[in-house]
């Protein structure tokens, strides 16, 4: 699209692995807030960053705002009379969406969404957001990760332990310490284990954790045997790349669940008793489903989401010229 002349300005909250990312692709970029923890501080949170935003915004006087989970954007892009979109699919982020909706000109979902944003608003796509960015017109793993790391394709299950500091995750966790410990073990009974993790990760566990840089990890991820873990996001792209996935969290999305029921790519666990049963099902193959064959359904039933995106800020864009 900056081909054709539009202009682009990233604005970003300050998170380590964004901005490395954003570093490592040569992408400008403007900070303007950060992450707060506690129910006080993500309040007082979004005051700041929305000011600051708002600040910054205003020098641009962008005729288009968007972003995933858009509450900043959404809130600068209203006052500065801009074209709002909210990219969501977490049905529950029910403070950021009580906070995003009502300012949102443009609330686009997944078709598997199971959220009622106002019908007038509401635009929806065949796809998840991970299809902007892993859908095969858009990404070709590269299997140099695993001789760096002295990997196999196939051989070595993800593991990703979660901070849930995100206001929607409150209560989501399935896995305690000790069980934490026992999920990662029974894993190696089975091959290399990689453990990733947002938080500081139990001693007796801490050989398996590995230093991946954040631009190579969906390459080890497209190559893992499995993934384990409580980032949801996480698990989609591992179904979006054909890798069966096991969510942890008492709290389903619309999403995982399309994937689970469509294409048997995963499961939603919701107990610690079965994650381990689920995991030897899947490791001892007692599940008869054909990952690579499934991913390939999923391929042919999905959109590539960018092309979509593009399409829908172009027909924005002409609708607010005069």
């Amino acid at each position: 699209m900056k081909k054709e002349g539009h202009e682009f300005h990233l604005m970003v909250k300050e998170r380590e692995n964004t901005l490395t990312l954003l570093d490592l692709l040569g992408f400008e970029y403007e900070t303007f807030g950060k992450t707060y923890s506690g129910k006080l501080g993500k309040g007082l949170g979004v005051i700041h960053n929305d000011l600051s935003l708002i600040n910054k915004a205003r020098k641009i006087d962008p005729d288009i705002t968007a972003s995933i989970a858009g509450l900043y954007s959404v809130h600068a892009g209203s006052l500065l009379d801009a074209t709002t979109i909210d990219f969501t699919d977490t049905e529950t982020a029910t403070f950021t969406n009580l906070l995003t909706f009502p300012c949102a000109d443009v609330i686009a979902t997944p078709d598997c969404y199971r959220g009622r944003p106002p019908k007038n608003k509401h635009v929806t796509y065949r796809g998840y957001h991970e299809l902007a960015y892993l859908h095969p017109k858009r990404f070709k793993p590269d299997r140099g990760v695993l001789k760096e790391l002295g990997l196999k394709s196939k051989e070595y299950t993800i593991v990703r332990f979660s901070a849930m500091d995100a206001s929607h995750q409150a209560d989501e966790r399935v896995l305690d310490r000790r069980e934490r410990i026992d999920l990662v073990r029974l894993l190696d009974e089975y091959g290399p284990v990689i453990v990733n993790s947002e938080e500081p990760i139990p001693s007796p566990i801490r050989e398996y954790e590995i230093d991946i840089p954040d631009h190579k990890f969906h390459d080890l991820l497209a190559f893992s045997r499995m993934y384990v873990g409580e980032g949801a996001t996480t698990a989609s792209e591992a179904g979006v790349l054909g890798v069966p996935w096991i969510y942890l969290s008492n709290k389903n999305r619309g999403y995982l669940e399309d994937q689970e029921l469509k294409y048997e790519l995963g499961a939603q666990i919701t107990t610690s008793h079965e994650t381990f049963f689920t995991i030897r099902s899947i490791l001892e193959e007692t599940i008869n489903v054909d990952f690579k064959a499934a991913r390939s359904r999923l391929i042919k039933d999905k959109i590539d989401v960018t092309s979509w995106m593009k399409r829908l800020f172009k027909m924005i864009d002409s609708k607010s010229k005069p």
